[in-house]
């Protein structure tokens, strides 16, 4: 698990020759938009794939369920919807982990994973200090001034998932951003400064959350 960068970039030359065969044949017209692209869904699969091939292992609960860009699915139109005066805010989600035997009282998970901290991790992070203002109990000014409301759980959760392909976890500005997160997790095997951890911790973080 810790070894997904390297797998995507091993798989590099092969995803490029099909986008040059494509655009050849005229079904596509930029390489370097849909090489993004694909890296992008392609680690959201590599991801996802992970945490169930890992619950088959029996690794993981197996109540757990993992929804793939879950936008619209009806638990973050209940519990991740912050209302900021007229307008609403949406985390930028791209998998969704919940408890098939109880969404309420259990903790609701949501990671963003992004090939690189470039990738509207900004948005994730505001949408996270947005939810904590508006869940907390002591910010009553300043919900008032922004008119921040929410419906938002307790157990709601935000992780951040990470290939780093562009080494951007080293700057202090982006580190910065990574310490709204409840997890951030680094696809690639090296010791890491807090809060990065390799993303084979995830297994060991998910089953004492829901344990």
């Amino acid at each position: 698990m810790d070894y997904l960068n390297a797998i995507m970039n091993d798989a590099d030359d092969q995803v490029t020759a099909l986008i040059r065969k494509r655009i050849k044949a005229g079904k596509i017209k930029d390489l370097a938009q849909t090489r993004k692209s694909v890296a992008g869904n392609g680690f959201q699969g590599l991801v996802a794939y992970s945490l169930i091939h890992l619950q088959e292992e029996g690794l993981l609960p197996d109540h757990l369920l993992f929804v793939l860009k879950p936008k619209k699915h009806s638990l973050i139109d209940q519990y991740a919807t912050i209302k900021v005066g007229n307008d609403v805010q949406k985390p930028d989600i791209d998998l969704l982990v919940y408890s098939a035997n109880d969404s309420v009282r259990q903790p609701i998970l949501i990671y963003s994973m992004k090939t690189s901290l470039r990738e509207r991790a900004g948005q994730t992070y505001r949408w996270k200090l947005l939810m904590d203002i508006a869940t907390s109990k002591d910010a009553t000014t300043i919900k008032e001034k922004y008119g921040l409301s929410s419906k938002a759980s307790n157990n709601f959760k935000v992780g951040f998932i990470t290939t780093n392909f562009y080494n951007e976890i080293m700057n202090p500005q982006q580190r910065g951003a990574l310490s709204f997160f409840d997890f951030v997790y680094l696809c690639k095997p090296g010791d890491w400064d807090t809060p990065v951890r390799n993303f084979s911790a995830v297994a060991g973080d998910l089953r004492e959350i829901y344990a």
